[in-house]
C-alpha cells in the first residue's frame, strides 16, 4: 500500500542501539534522563525502580520494533526516526479484500484501483500512466467520495491498527507506544493518544488519505 523508498539501515541501526543500550544499562537508575522519562511513561502504573530491564527485537513481520520487559510486564514499541516515514506496505489485492470486509463499497474500491494504477484501468493494463497529482486534478469527485468513505471513525481505528499498531498478520503483538528519535533525544505517544489525535484531525488535502495518513502508490 505504501512503498518504502531508500535505505532504511539508519533506522535499523537506531533500533539496535536502543536495544543494546537498554540491555547494557540493565536497570532503570542507570539510564539517561531521556530513556528514564520514556520508560516511566511506557510502564506508568508499574513499579520499575531497581528491577532488571530486558529488551529484544520481536520476530516476524510485526509492527513493534522493540519489546521491553520489566518485572514480567512487556511493552511493545514502534521506533521512528527522521521525517516522511512510510509506516506500512502491502499488496493492493490484499488491501482491497480488507476494504471490502470493512464495509467499503465496490464503487469506492474501483476508484481506488483507478487512482492506484493511473492508466485508465483497474488492473494496470491500461494506457499511459499519469502521476497521482494529475489523476487527482481530473478526478476530484472520485477523490472526494473516497476520502468521505475513508473518514468513518470506526473504519479509521481499524486502519490505524493495521498500518501503525498491529499490522495485517495474526496473531501479532500490539504497539503500546510510538517512539520517535534516539536514546538521547526523542518524543513519544501511546496508541490511545495517537488514535485520539488522528480522529480529531480534518485533512482537507486533495490526496487520498486516512486522517493525516496518506495513501501512496
Amino acid at each position: 500500500m505504501a512503498r518504502i523508498i531508500g535505505d532504511n539501515s539508519d533506522g535499523f541501526a537506531n533500533e539496535t542501539e536502543i536495544i543494546n543500550y537498554l540491555n547494557s544499562s540493565k536497570y532503570y537508575d542507570n539510564l539517561n534522563e531521556n530513556m528514564k522519562a520514556f520508560l516511566s511513561f511506557l510502564f506508568r502504573g508499574v513499579s520499575i525502580d531497581g528491577l532488571p530491564i530486558r529488551a529484544s527485537k520481536p520476530t516476524g513481520m510485526v509492527k513493534p520494533d522493540i519489546a521491553i520487559t520489566i518485572n514480567r510486564e512487556t511493552r511493545y514499541v514502534s521506533v521512528k526516526k527522521g521525517s516522511g516515514n512510510s509506516v506500512h506496505q502491502e499488496k493492493l489485492n490484499i488491501f482491497e479484500n480488507y476494504l471490502r470486509c470493512s464495509g467499503i463499497s465496490d464503487t469506492i474500491i474501483t476508484y481506488l484501483k483507478e487512482f492506484h494504477y493511473g492508466d485508465g484501468s483497474t488492473d494496470g493494463n491500461g494506457g499511459n500512466r499519469v502521476s497521482a497529482n494529475d489523476w487527482l486534478s481530473v478526478n476530484y469527485r472520485k477523490a472526494t467520495e473516497m476520502n468521505k468513505a475513508f473518514s468513518n471513525p470506526d473504519f479509521l481505528i481499524g486502519i490505524f491498527d493495521r498500518v501503525l499498531f498491529v499490522g495485517n498478520v495474526s496473531p501479532a503483538p500490539v504497539v503500546d507506544a510510538i517512539f520517535h528519535g534516539n536514546i538521547n533525544n526523542a518524543l513519544w505517544a501511546s496508541r490511545d493518544e495517537i488514535i485520539t489525535y488522528l480522529l480529531a484531525q480534518r485533512n482537507t488535502a486533495s490526496n487520498i488519505h486516512f486522517s493525516k495518513l496518506t495513501y501512496q502508490v
